[in-house]
């Protein structure tokens, strides 16, 4: 995870209009840069067998949350657009997996509860908020694995154009659900999902 390009944060209104924006970025701080450390996408001698790697558990974890978080919207109608499953399909495939190989892949089972508003919010701060790294992520691996959209890097820029549009979006969704009494549960669902989903790195021994 990258911290967001200055072109695609919220502008300053938008963010003192929304206290749980706030809190959310002081709560998860730690965590986001202790990860982003750790994540070997931006070292220097990063090759494509890691980078596979990389992309296999990003795989393992955004696909049981996928599932979960449609759960949780059936029977509203879910959200097309921000699925991100598709996009690592596509670049195992182009990396070399057969279906049958990513079918075969570990999937988490230690995935952050989503019993509410509160919870998918927090759960998607972190989700979402990782595509606007994607965007800086996208352009080191072009240049250090000449991995481009076609060749395996299609998830670190899944929402193309629509990346910014999209993330604002989160965002007057979040702020009109902020409230004292259910912030609370929103941070704690995305300080979770941070731990869970390190956890699951470091499981999949992609960590440095």
């Amino acid at each position: 995870m990258v911290e967001a390009t200055p072109e695609l944060l919220p502008s300053r209104a938008a963010t003192q209009a929304s206290c749980v924006l706030q809190m959310l970025r002081a709560a998860t701080a730690a965590q986001h840069k202790a990860l982003e450390a750790r994540l070997p996408l931006t070292h220097p001698d990063l090759d494509r067998d890691a980078y596979q790697r990389i992309i296999q558990a990003y795989y393992g974890f955004h696909a049981p949350l996928q599932r979960q978080i449609e759960r949780f919207h059936a029977p509203r109608l879910a959200q097309p657009e921000r699925q991100k499953v598709p996009a690592l399909v596509k670049d195992l495939r182009a990396l070399g997996l057969s279906d049958a190989q990513i079918d075969a892949l570990p999937m988490c089972a230690d995935l952050p509860p989503i019993n509410g508003e509160a919870d998918l919010l927090g759960v998607m701060y972190v989700m979402e908020g990782a595509t606007l790294g994607g965007q800086v992520l996208r352009r080191i691996i072009a240049d250090r694995l000449a991995i481009d959209a076609d060749s395996g890097g299609e998830f670190l820029d899944v929402y193309g154009r629509d990346t910014g549009r999209l993330w604002k979006a989160f965002l007057t969704r979040l702020a009109d659900f902020d409230h004292p009494d259910d912030n609370p549960q929103v941070v704690e669902s995305a300080c979770a999902t941070f731990a869970l989903f390190a956890r699951w790195l470091e499981c999949n021994g992609v960590l440095r």
